[in-house]
């Protein structure tokens, strides 16, 4: 079994780099192995160190670019005119720098993976685990709410709204003040220092994932080859919209992996339970 030495020895081994997106916003990404080219594009609240052991199992086939999106880690800011487009032109970037055809993606990773596949027939493949979207519109009082926190400085107020607001956790049949009070004691020290730090960000792509919602039935024009994954101890409502997407979208298989929730991919020992399903989809056209 690997140590953290040997983690932390791993992580050396990641090439980092930068491009500029079309608007001239600096995205920075990290590269490691050798193989056909994946860029994982990551979810909301987090940045490319998060799944740093899920590109490292995913090394020893595959040349993974690992892309901190806009608004974190190496990359620029969102900028005054964020939207969805600027996300996909940002994965395009890397695209074009690096030859890669193949995405992961997650949570709201997943959903500008989807964009981007849509809009782009030369994507061949592409694997989303739970991606971030909404098959019917979601009451968004919460981001009213979430935002008027924010203008207060209240950030783990705004948190909480937006754990409440999202509805996928016990949290949500809470009152406020002791969901709230609940977060403070459970996500602390640099973990809550970083997810604080991204609450603007997360903001922002949330009202892009409310503008998408219901969208998802122009995802029956992809033409991508499309694995599915889902947590078996995901909530049932992402369980429906994964099913929803599996009909949707024509070339799509739908797989479950039972121990896991929709953090899977980042979680310790998750990355091993869906590498083999990553591996054994990407590498199908070549041969392998």
């Amino acid at each position: 079994m690997p140590t953290s030495k040997d983690f932390s020895n791993k992580r050396s081994l990641f090439h980092q780099c930068e491009i500029l997106s079309s608007d001239r916003t600096r995205i920075g990404y990290k590269s490691i192995g050798k193989g056909p080219g994946i860029i994982l594009v990551h979810g909301a609240l987090r940045d490319s160190n998060d799944y740093t052991r899920l590109a490292i199992a995913l090394s020893h086939c595959f040349t993974v670019h690992l892309m901190d999106r806009r608004g974190r880690g190496l990359s620029g800011p969102q900028g005054l005119e964020y939207a969805m487009n600027k996300e996909c032109e940002d994965v395009q970037a890397i695209r074009e720098a690096t030859g890669a055809d193949y995405l992961i993606g997650h949570s709201y990773g997943g959903l500008v993976s989807l964009e981007l596949a849509r809009m782009d027939a030369s994507i061949t493949k592409v694997a989303l685990y739970e991606p971030g979207v909404l098959i019917n519109p979601m009451d968004d009082a919460w981001m009213l709410r979430y935002e008027q926190a924010m203008l207060k400085n209240d950030r783990l107020g705004a948190f909480a709204h937006f754990v409440r607001g999202m509805g996928h956790t016990p949290l949500t049949r809470l009152p406020y003040w002791y969901a709230k009070l609940i977060l403070r004691l459970m996500v602390r020290g640099n973990h809550w220092s970083k997810t604080a730090q991204l609450l603007p960000q997360n903001l922002l792509e949330h009202r892009e994932v409310q503008r998408l919602s219901s969208s998802y039935l122009n995802y029956n024009s992809i033409h991508a080859d499309m694995l599915l994954i889902q947590g078996g101890k995901s909530s049932d409502s992402t369980k429906e919209m994964m099913k929803e997407l599996n009909r949707t979208i024509a070339m799509s298989t739908l797989e479950t992996v039972n121990k896991l929730d929709h953090f899977g991919p980042e979680n310790d020992g998750g990355p091993d339970q869906i590498v083999n399903l990553l591996t054994n989809f990407f590498l199908i056209s070549e041969g392998d």
